[in-house]
């Protein structure tokens, strides 16, 4: 599912000795038909997280699951002080729970996390289905007087525009993992540029428009990985990576231990998104010293003013055009200090990130 399950898995590092966290979860991991490997479903398993293997309690539900039954049985064994909710577009995963917190007689909080769900360029996506599902879960009432997590001050300003009616709204960033312990080395020559694309497939991450703009250019190679979301989209998509077959490649999924290292491999990594939440795929890029393409419309703005990156108007072909074109003339002794200075912005974020109070805040709201 990309950023948000490390950013479930990291905050479960952090809460490791104050809090005791039980998991629900989908027995299947996002595209896939078959079960997830070496779990057993429908049961508690006892699951060692990586990289510190903390074991952690989590339930994989099988298809359609838990339903109202189930879900209120785990609550009532549990007996939960607080119900942490991860995205809103869920029957399995958030409607149901909201039904069943609502009729239990020992009630917990109940904190909502959108995830970006809320964001302008994510509902653009399916924009009629989700309108709809939204205005109906206002007018039910059944999230008034949730607490919400918000991980920036932009997602606090969506919450506050589909949802006013609310117990509070605490803003707690994202925890991401740690930075790589060194840089690999990488060879800049002029006229050449490796990237990568590391990311869901989806319109919002808008891959098409990142394939039409290199088949304005000359010399330069896009990797892409991840999983595909949108079997639609992603034809479109493969339509072009096959008129451009000796420079572009789909390369699959990459398991969350290896992102850093993939990253390395590669000059810097590309993401034109319509806006992100955080960007987990962007922070790991800057932790693995590698710069980062992207647009003006995540939490990682100006990336070259801080030498880390480039941001770029999405909505200008021609300027795009032109500066990956200037990134690709770049030397040596010019990159390697965009290389520094996307390890150094990223080391600086996590040790912020070490602060943990507002999250202490969120989970003392009950």
């Amino acid at each position: 599912g990309g950023g948000p399950i490390q950013s479930i898995t990291n905050l479960i590092h952090a809460l490791d000795g104050e809090f005791k966290v039980y998991v629900i979860t989908s027995a299947y991991d996002l595209g896939s038909s078959g079960r997830m490997r070496g779990i057993t479903p429908n049961t508690w398993n006892s699951i060692n997280l990586p990289p510190a293997d903390s074991p952690v309690a989590v339930w994989y539900a099988d298809k359609n699951k838990p339903g109202y039954r189930t879900f209120r049985r785990l609550i009532n064994e549990l007996h939960p002080d607080i119900v942490y909710l991860n995205g809103i577009f869920s029957l399995q995963l958030f409607m149901i729970p909201l039904i069943v917190l609502r009729n239990v007689h020992a009630k917990p909080t109940v904190v909502i996390c959108p995830r970006g769900m809320l964001q302008k360029g994510a509902l653009a996506d399916k924009s009629i289905k989700k309108s709809t599902y939204l205005q109906l879960l206002k007018l039910s009432g059944i999230v008034k007087r949730m607490v919400w997590h918000a991980t920036g001050e932009e997602e606090r300003n969506d919450i506050l525009q589909h949802f006013p009616g609310n117990r509070g709204i605490v803003i707690a960033g994202n925890i991401p993992k740690p930075p790589a312990e060194r840089i690999e080395p990488v060879e800049k020559i002029p006229g050449t540029l490796r990237l990568i694309y590391l990311s869901l497939i989806t319109e919002k991450k808008n891959l098409l428009y990142l394939l039409r703009l290199l088949k304005a250019t000359e010399n330069i190679v896009l990797d892409i990985y991840g999983p595909v979301k949108d079997n639609a989209y992603w034809n479109k998509c493969a339509k072009l990576v096959s008129e451009m077959k000796n420079r572009v490649t789909y390369r699959g999924d990459v398991l969350p231990k290896d992102v850093q290292s993939t990253f390395s491999k590669y000059h810097a990594s590309v993401l034109l998104t319509k806006g992100e939440n955080f960007g987990h795929a962007i922070y790991e890029s800057l932790s693995a010293g590698r710069p980062v393409i992207t647009s003006n419309l995540t939490p990682w703005n100006n990336l070259t003013q801080q030498g880390a990156g480039w941001n770029v108007d999405i909505n200008d072909l021609a300027a795009c055009i032109a500066q990956f074109k200037a990134i690709q003339a770049l030397g040596q002794d010019e990159f390697s200090k965009y290389v520094d200075g996307a390890y150094q912005l990223a080391k600086e974020y996590f040790v912020r990130s070490g602060d943990l109070d507002n999250y202490k805040q969120l989970f003392s709201a009950h």
